[in-house]
């Protein structure tokens, strides 16, 4: 906590940087100037106290509505965000122009230095509001800033070092900022890095998004770079005049600000003309061809995006991925294409999206009950608080109940220093969901039911209860009814979890199964920059197939096929029976991270070409069992479950390394040394034996 007196040390500071009686190295020239406005501008005291001020809830939910586009955008980074900051004690927020927080993300050990700081969303954390601080610093100069503890104005919040830079849309307008703030002792440039690359990848997805009924223009000086996050994109309309672009364009072409180009003739600013363009793309090819930028005369690659369009319409027997509009909007509306049952899924769900009732979700492996969970969280009012996934199947029984409750520190031996908060405790705010719910062990079945009706947990090791205020959503492919009457489920908190249950049906049953196939289409094909068509003899092939893996089984199909294509048409010739029945997808080497058609949870296509493909994987990972799951997308269980009813061994390794001097034990313990969070050795025996 600040004292007075430090306070007082703090503004004296402030107020001889302003009339400059500290020398100027001392203070960046950026910090003096915001100093002088919060004093001569805003009238700010440093060391008075002052509370952030808060919008109301109906304010917060209009700002975030007026942003809706690059909000959904952004939070996808920030999640990101979170998985690859390595230190512990952070938050990350998305401001709006006016520096309230749309959004937050932040590490539990931050928690209290948050709360105690303002940090929240809602929150308003302009320099006129607060003084000198990342975001609304930011936001003034329209620049990334480090504000490291004492560079901040206002002495309470000298505690933070604040990693912060603007957000452009694309004619160069600052509509957002992103904050990453924490207990830092050092000034973080590596995190400042972070935040700015975050930043261009939701400008860029922004624009491509804002833009996508108007022409883009893809660039960079090597065509390799072009889809990636530093191309330049410039967009303009039909009668190739530029609407927006993004900050890349204006570093590659050498001009000064978006004014320069948005509302320029495409032809007054590349050596082309627009003709030329419109026939590149009525192609449909998205390949790169050089070009000539005419200020700078630099020597470019570029690709052209033609618009989207819905071409359902158009006669002739190719279909293009152009999805039927919808007649409701939101997350949900992406669950249904058609089928009477799944939009009596999404019908019932809305009524009760934001009442406290328990969800229920049935059906066979790989229908999407985890993305339908997704959906029901990201349509809720929970949506911008955390969707913690638990699936109870790919756990360890030795490591579930720390890794769903929580331990502190010395809990056990192995225990890590900071201890752990638990997935429950994660998901506070939020929506926990528990996947594969039937696998979970007897005793912890107790403890979650205490979970669920007390709205409390103790991690352990602990002695004190922490209140968490979450919603359930749990999902099986198991008939739960059947276990509770075997005694393998308990009763108490089969009805505790079953408020609402929705069964989610087979692909082979789906009547909306055409245009579920051209959305995961659309979905598959993104990267690629162009609309990939599908013609109607390939549609018809995948459309008669019973897909005994569902989704799940029929999504890594077409990603193969998109993959393998050379043109922006999927035929049959793209197609392989054999990724039906087991085979691995065109002969293609186990090592290309698409060991596709396995359907590794359906007996039905086991056989000797399972058994080959797996054990190729696992001599490509050097049978690094870890790494071998991570490459066919599936867990470490599920993979050992095959290993062993096939009678994959580590032995057939050791036998073919016999001039290398390993014994059997020596691979045994290079797969399987692999430690588990809370440092728990997960061995083979704990896992071949469930």
């Amino acid at each position: 906590m600040l004292t007075t007196q430090k306070a007082a040390r703090h503004a004296s500071l402030v107020e001889s940087a302003v009339q400059r009686m500290v020398p100027a190295t001392d203070i960046d020239h950026r910090v003096r100037h915001s100093w002088a406005r919060c004093i001569e501008t805003y009238s700010l005291d440093p060391q008075a106290p002052k509370k952030a001020t808060v919008i109301d809830r109906p304010e917060l939910q209009a700002r975030r509505e007026q942003h809706g586009l690059l909000l959904s955008i952004a939070r996808i980074e920030l999640l990101s965000l979170r998985e690859r900051l390595h230190h512990n004690d952070f938050g990350i927020m998305l401001t709006d122009e006016d520096g309230v927080i749309l959004h937050y993300v932040g590490d539990p050990g931050f928690a209290a230095t948050a709360k105690r700081s303002g940090l929240r969303e809602g929150a308003v954390w302009s320099e006129r509001e607060l003084g000198t601080n990342g975001m609304g610093t930011c936001i003034v100069e329209q620049r990334s800033v480090v504000i490291h503890q004492n560079e901040h104005f206002l002495a309470q919040n000298t505690e933070l070092t604040c990693s912060a830079t603007p957000i452009f849309d694309s004619r160069g307008r600052v509509v957002a900022a992103l904050d990453i703030s924490g207990s830092f002792n050092r000034a973080q440039t590596h995190t400042l890095a972070l935040v700015e690359i975050a930043a261009q990848n939701i400008e860029n997805r922004t624009l491509l998004e804002s833009c996508k009924r108007h022409y883009m223009l893809r660039f960079h000086r090597q065509k390799e770079f072009i889809s990636t996050p530093g191309e330049g994109i410039v967009a303009f309309d039909d009668n190739g005049m530029i609407v927006g672009a993004n900050r890349s364009a204006l570093e590659l072409l050498g001009v000064p600000d978006h004014r320069a180009l948005c509302g320029q003739p495409l032809e007054s600013v590349f050596d082309t003309t627009l003709s030329t363009q419109m026939q590149l793309a009525s192609r449909r090819a998205f390949r790169a061809a050089p070009l000539l930028a005419r200020a700078s005369q630099s020597k470019l690659w570029s690709a052209i995006q033609p618009p989207e369009r819905d071409t359902r319409n158009e006669p002739g027997r190719r279909e293009h991925v152009v999805l039927p509009a919808s007649t409701s909007c939101g997350p949900l509306a992406t669950m249904e294409y058609g089928d009477p049952l799944m939009a009596n899924n999404v019908r019932i769900v809305r009524r009760v999206i934001d009442r406290d009732i328990p969800v229920l979700l049935l059906g066979e492996t790989g229908t999407g009950k985890g993305c339908f969970a997704k959906a029901i969280h990201a349509a809720s009012r929970r949506a911008d608080k955390p969707f913690v996934t638990v699936n109870c199947a790919a756990i360890p029984e030795t490591l579930i109940e720390s890794e769903l409750f929580g331990y502190k520190a010395g809990a056990f031996t192995g225990a890590t220093r900071e201890g752990h908060p638990g997935r429950v405790v994660q998901a506070n705010g939020g929506t926990l969901f528990l996947d594969e719910i039937g696998d979970m062990p007897l005793p912890l079945q107790v403890r979650l039911l205490s979970v669920i009706e007390d709205r409390e947990v103790i991690p352990l090791g602990g002695s004190k209860s922490i209140p968490v205020d979450i919603r359930i959503i749990s999902a099986t492919h198991c008939d739960l009814l059947q276990q509770v009457r075997e005694r393998r489920f308990r009763e108490d908190l089969y009805y505790r979890l079953n408020g609402l249950s929705l069964r989610m049906p087979a692909l082979r049953d789906r009547r909306d199964a055409r245009n579920l196939i051209l959305n995961l289409i659309r979905e598959e094909s993104r990267d690629r920059g162009s609309a990939i068509d599908i013609d109607e003899a390939a549609l018809r092939r995948l459309l008669q197939s019973p897909w005994p893996g569902n989704i799940r089984q029929l999504r890594n199909v077409l990603r193969t096929m998109i993959a393998m294509s050379e043109n922006d048409s999927l035929t049959l010739a793209d197609f392989d029976e054999e990724w039906l029945s087991g085979g691995t997808p065109g002969a293609a080497p186990a090592q290309q991270n698409d060991p596709i058609a396995l359907d590794l949870d359906g007996d039905d296509v086991l056989g000797e070409a399972e058994r080959e493909a797996l054990r190729r994987v696992l001599e490509c990972c050097r049978w690094n069992v870890s790494a071998a799951a991570v490459q066919l997308h599936v867990s470490r269980k599920t993979l050992y479950r095959k290993m062993f009813r096939h009678g994959i061994t580590r032995r057939e390794n050791a036998v073919a390394d016999g001039g290398q001097g390993r014994s059997p034990s020596a691979h045994a313990a290079s797969a399987d040394d692999d430690r588990a969070p809370g440092g728990h050795a997960r061995g083979r025996s704990a896992l071949i034996a469930d």
